[in-house]
């Protein structure tokens, strides 16, 4: 599940960016290690352990991401959110709020220190990033950009079930799929993997 949903934040991300201000394997680097420490620390506030447990073990690859402070994850997030303010407004004003916070005291705990606000910030990050790739990249397809941006998410997966995922058939069946299926992915990874309200629910709960 952790896997998943960062391969689902470098499809949206590298479908909507612009022209690269770094290497692709450095921004890579940079955002799995935000994401990764981002819902090690949510998981940790909202007790899921299986989750928290998998992060960590994540975390482990990149040796950067033990120095990255809990100002710095929203910093990254906050960046690449910005990006597409309008498709991902709910997570934008959440990243924002934190950025401020920052601004005044960079060592804040801006992820651990409320649960609630973090595990709500979880739970519309899952629900924006379907909703971006649902509208944005679905009803304005980009086939070339998605495949670049699983080819460039490789790095989180199987090679074998990559190669799979790059097969004409097989990329149109999920696009379809994502496209078809916002309700059930979102029950899936948010609700099931992250104890996040349901989507009838999201908005009364956070």
């Amino acid at each position: 599940m952790l896997r998943f949903l960062i391969f689902l934040t470098f499809i949206a991300c590298f479908c909507s960016a612009g022209p690269l201000e770094q290497p692709i394997p450095i921004q890579n680097k940079v955002l799995q290690c935000a994401m990764c420490k981002f819902i090690g620390a949510a998981a940790t506030a909202g007790k899921l352990v299986d989750i928290r447990k998998a992060s960590t073990d994540y975390c482990s690859r990149f040796s950067e991401c033990d120095t990255l402070t809990e100002c710095e994850i929203v910093s990254i997030l906050h960046r690449e959110v910005e990006k597409n303010v309008a498709s991902m407004e709910h997570i934008h004003a959440m990243t924002k709020a934190a950025t401020e916070i920052c601004a005044a005291d960079s060592m804040a705990l801006v992820i651990s220190k409320d649960t609630s606000s973090t595990q709500c910030t979880l739970c519309f990050l899952v629900y924006d990033l379907l909703k971006y790739i649902n509208y944005n990249i679905l009803l304005n397809p980009m086939l070339g950009s998605v495949r670049t941006a699983i080819e460039n998410a490789c790095a989180l997966i199987n090679q074998d079930i990559c190669e799979a995922l790059l097969e004409p058939d097989t990329l149109n069946a999920i696009i379809r799929g994502l496209q078809d299926s916002l309700g059930s992915f979102y029950d899936l990874i948010a609700v099931q993997g992250f104890q996040c309200p349901k989507l009838s629910d999201l908005f009364g709960q956070c």
